[in-house]
């Protein structure tokens, strides 16, 4: 009972929110990574899909404090990947955590942010290059 109750203690209510998103125009895939080993392989801790019903859309999380990845990608045209030109720029709107749009994504440490009891929401701005 005490592991229950510990695990459940570690929990945080979290609130993502994404801007810059072209409303109506497709579905919103989000990836939600936990460790640098999981980001290299592209093996999501989470992952789900929203709606672009909003410039800005916002989902509530509950999630373990740690240190996450958020990956996000509109997915304008419906093929449900993020489509990329020959060499490998993203055509449809992008973003992770800690990114501004004006270089190439980095790793994990770049975009890594802490979830925990003060540090509760993240926002994650879609860019298209």
């Amino acid at each position: 009972m005490l592991t229950i109750s510990a695990i459940a203690s570690a929990q945080v209510m979290a609130k993502l929110k994404i801007e810059g998103v072209e409303k109506n125009e497709g579905k919103i895939y989000v990836s939600i990574f936990n460790s640098e080993p999981t980001y290299k392989v592209r093996e999501p801790y989470l992952s789900f899909s929203l709606n672009a019903d909003n410039e800005k859309v916002t989902k509530d999380l509950s999630l373990p404090a740690g240190q996450y990845v958020f990956s996000i990608y509109q997915d304008s045209n419906g093929n449900e990947k993020l489509d990329t030109n020959l060499i490998g720029i993203p055509k449809e709107k992008f973003g992770f955590t800690n990114y501004d749009g004006k270089s190439a994504p980095g790793g994990f440490n770049r975009h890594r942010v802490q979830i925990n009891e003060k540090v509760n929401e993240v926002v994650v701005s879609l860019y298209k290059i």
